[in-house]
């Protein structure tokens, strides 16, 4: 399994993260099979250095505005400020959530992601032109 993204939108989802410091980004990832069509960033309602969350209200319209471009929530991008691998809390969160989860180490400048299925597994992160 993996998640492709364009050379651009990786630019994109750093300066999305790197912007909002010292707090967590978050972002939807919208897209077709395991392709990101577009980025759809999203306001961290904890304004938290250590979590993020997303209103429901907020949630619901990205999931609207992916149906009516015809595409799917394929993945849920945020940043932490330190290694990219799921805190306790995104744990839980995967399990409900089961798409890819896109992780940005604002110190270590690196991306990683991962699935949950029978526990928590890393996906490839694929750049393309």
């Amino acid at each position: 399994m993996e998640i492709s993204l364009t050379a651009g939108q990786i630019g994109e989802l750093s300066t999305l993260a790197k912007s909002s410091l010292p707090n967590e980004s978050c972002a939807f990832l919208l897209g077709k099979n395991d392709n990101v069509v577009e980025i759809l960033p999203m306001r961290n309602s904890d304004e938290s250095t250590v979590s993020f969350s997303i209103e429901p209200q907020e949630v619901l319209r990205a999931y609207d505005l992916a149906e009516s471009k015809k595409l799917h929530v394929i993945g849920i991008f945020h940043s932490h400020p330190a290694k990219p691998a799921p805190s306790s809390t995104d744990k839980r969160f995967m399990e409900i959530n089961p798409v890819v989860w896109l992780i940005y180490s604002t110190t270590e400048q690196r991306f990683r992601a991962y699935v949950y299925g029978s526990d928590i597994m890393e996906v490839a992160v694929k750049i393309t032109a």
